[in-house]
């Protein structure tokens, strides 16, 4: 089930700054990198936005949707994809950056690459796996004709599935349906450090470009497979948000030269206009099996945003990613993710269907009220088990 759900990147920013590559003043290089926090936050709200629009329109009060044009619907589920898209780029862009600063190298080496990235995802990822499946089998496990009826089919191959983090092959949406990106993130995680010492070998442009078509190609092949649910072709996606960083950052001549082209700005609303433009024509009745098509304008999109964003600290861009509030909501904008699904349902079931709210106001309330309700339990969920497991310094930021 590929529910369009956006993973927030789950590399702390200030653990970032504190590895970050390029001479530049701490303070212009925290600046920098609010903008990280932001972007995370925006795409959380858009997949929010994504699923009460699904949760408002479900249910007894009517099939999907019931004056709402489907066509509609449709789109907030490409946008939603489309944000998972965009953060498998920023997570490479993260990831990069201390890469850069150790020369090349892991820092840590690979053991402990992987040690830092199970303890910033894991704990949060099982704590809200099990708060699902309490859930589910307290209050919110009978079947109501909402989004939340996939998720309730629980087995123990979907616990299995889910704990093993294969979720996004085996038992796809299962006790939450966004929790198949968690997966996907996790699983190119491991082919990380190949790209570091494929990039050490033949350089990162080359590595990429090997990255891209590997993972396209590997997309388009296993199409008619569980395997196509893992979105392979984010591999390339990724390996251009590690691009993206070294064009922001790197003191090799080769992307110093990149850097200096003045017009990514063009390039990103080009990539997302002609994108978003070409779905409608191309495939008016879009299916899952089309994302392939249109990642890779998304891809050069994100891969524009990330540079300019980074690399000009006064652009108009920059600074709405770098607002107070986007900032703040994108420290924990990982918990947001994990959890604002199973608040939805609630939020639905117990409120807005027993007032007998209709499709529009229940979307309303729920942008409204709900949104005010998810944040907020979102931030406790985060106090309790993510920040714990963050870095020093991202701790005293949150």
């Amino acid at each position: 089930m590929n529910s369009g759900a956006a993973l927030p990147v789950t590399v702390d920013s200030a653990e970032v700054r504190a590895a970050q590559a390029p001479p530049v003043a701490a303070a212009k290089t925290a600046f920098h990198l609010a903008h990280i926090d932001g972007l995370r936050a925006l795409a959380a709200l858009l997949v929010y936005v994504n699923h009460a629009y699904g949760q408002s329109w479900s249910g007894i009060k009517g099939e999907l949707p019931t004056r709402v044009p489907f066509t509609w619907f449709r789109s907030t589920l490409i946008t939603g994809h489309f944000a998972v898209t965009v953060f498998i780029a920023v997570s490479g862009f993260c990831l990069a950056l201390p890469v850069i600063r150790g020369d090349g190298q892991l820092r840590g080496g690979t053991k402990e690459f992987f040690r830092r990235r199970a303890r910033r995802i894991l704990p949060p990822y099982y704590a809200a796996l099990a708060l699902c499946l309490l859930l589910i089998a307290t209050i919110i496990g009978e079947p109501t004709g909402s989004l939340w009826d996939v998720p309730i089919e629980v087995d123990w191959q979907a616990i299995v599935a889910h704990v093993l983090l294969v979720q996004d092959i085996f038992r796809t949406g299962r006790i939450n349906y966004v929790f198949w990106s968690i997966a996907v993130e996790w699983q190119i995680y491991f082919l990380f450090p190949l790209m570091v010492l494929l990039a050490r070998r033949i350089g990162i442009l080359r590595m990429a470009a090997c990255a891209l078509a590997l993972g396209f190609a590997l997309a388009f092949a296993v199409m008619d497979t569980r395997i196509y649910r893992a979105n392979p072709h984010y591999i390339g996606i990724f390996a251009l948000g590690v691009v993206a960083a070294y064009v922001s950052y790197s003191k090799d001549p080769v992307f110093e030269r990149i850097r200096s082209f003045r017009h990514f700005g063009l390039v990103a609303a080009l990539a997302l206009g002609l994108t978003l433009g070409a779905i409608p024509v191309l495939s008016p009745n879009f299916q899952n099996t089309d994302y392939p098509l249109y990642d890779g304008g998304i891809g050069i999109f994100a891969f524009s945003a990330l540079v300019l964003t980074s690399t000009r600290p006064n652009s108009l861009l920059t600074k709405f990613f770098a607002l107070p509030p986007l900032v703040w909501l994108g420290t924990f904008s990982y918990s947001l993710y994990l959890m604002h699904a199973p608040i939805l349902q609630i939020l639905w079931q117990y409120a807005a269907m027993p007032l007998g709210l209709d499709n529009e106001a229940t979307f309303v309330a729920l942008m409204t009220l709900g949104l005010g309700v998810t944040i907020a339990a979102s931030y406790g969920f985060f106090r309790v088990f993510e920040r714990p497991f963050m870095s020093t310094v991202a701790k005293a930021r949150a």
